[in-house]
């Protein structure tokens, strides 16, 4: 069966402050009406508007539900590594074009013992998949592009990838003992491994 692509992604970001803010009152032990009510009353996504705060609270309070809660108290209390590895995660499993770029290409790649992605290597990706799937055909020139420079810099934000000129240097996210350990003894959240380049 065909996979369901998704353009959706093109306003996302990897939401560092503001998965950390959610998290933590999910930690506290807060509802979804409660921190709701929170976020829009105290301003803690830090918005202009209103409407501003209603498009941002769904897209970083469905990336924090992806994390249960010790992953979360990683989040919180880990290292700047972990952190970025938990924020790529939770953004790669809500979004299937950016993870399978990650695993297709960044990964594919790092086996193959080649320590970049190239802008060779980047348009293959796209043209791809526009051969596979007519929704990634029916896609404009324009959203082709937003797509990859926001797939592109949420991947280097999260440390991934690091730009060097006209290649991306591959870097895999190191993980901490426990977060490693923790994350081997829950299968379902293997994936975590080999989205960070750790398997």
């Amino acid at each position: 069966m065909l996979k369901k692509y998704s353009g959706g992604f093109t306003a996302e970001h990897l939401y560092r402050n503001e998965m950390k803010i959610i998290v933590h009152l999910q930690l506290q032990g807060l509802s979804k009406e409660e921190i709701k009510k929170k976020v829009f009353e105290e301003n803690l996504l830090h918005c202009r508007s209103e409407a501003a705060i209603k498009d941002l609270f769904p897209r970083v309070y469905r990336r924090a539900e992806v994390l249960d809660q010790q992953l979360k108290f990683f989040l919180i209390h880990g290292a700047r590594s972990d952190q970025n590895a938990l924020l790529l995660y939770a953004f790669l499993k809500r979004f299937t074009f950016p993870r399978d770029f990650v695993l297709e290409v960044i990964h594919y790649n790092m086996k193959k013992f080649k320590s970049t992605v190239t802008e060779g290597n980047i348009r293959t990706f796209f043209e791809e998949k526009e051969q596979q799937y007519e929704q990634v055909r029916n896609w404009t020139d324009k959203t082709k592009y937003k797509l990859k420079q926001v797939m592109l810099k949420i991947i280097v934000d999260a440390e991934l990838l690091k730009k060097n000129g006209n290649e991306y240097e591959i870097k895999p996210i190191p993980l901490s003992r426990e977060l490693r350990d923790y994350v081997e003894r829950n299968p379902v959240y293997r994936d975590l491994l080999i989205l960070t380049l750790n398997e």
